[in-house]
């Protein structure tokens, strides 16, 4: 299993970047493979409105949503800043763990149970 880390931010090596790795390391150490890709200079909308579609798009395909113990955000002008946001990084580390431990639960449960079985998708017809 291979954790994707997408860096929406237009600073390739900024704050964001920095966060991202805290994940990173994180991920790495519990045994999970990650990559962090750029996409910051693509042509994409605001922060906000891509990071609700990404999630609008997990939930409506089925994919369970990680949380942490806080906003998943830090704080700082630079990456220097962020990296003395101590509660910041502990969110960081903390979504970490929390993918890691649901990665490997999944797979646990994968071996035992399999997966669940879906119903043919039924579309509501608004037009009537």
């Amino acid at each position: 299993m291979k954790v994707l880390l997408i860096n929406g931010s237009p600073n390739m090596k900024g704050c964001t970047y920095t966060a991202l790795t805290e994940v990173r390391k994180t991920l790495n150490e519990a045994g999970v493979d990650t990559e962090i890709i750029h996409v910051g200079n693509k042509d994409l909308r605001g922060c906000s409105a891509t990071f609700d579609e990404i999630n609008k798009y997990f939930t409506i395909s089925g994919m369970p949503v990680v949380s942490s113990q806080y906003w998943n955000s830090v704080h700082g002008y630079t990456p220097e800043d962020v990296r003395k946001d101590e509660e910041g990084l502990q969110s960081m580390r903390t979504l970490g763990e929390n993918r890691a431990f649901l990665i490997k639960s999944i797979s646990l449960g994968k071996e035992k149970f399999g997966l669940p079985e879906k119903e043919t998708r039924i579309g509501t017809n608004f037009i009537r």
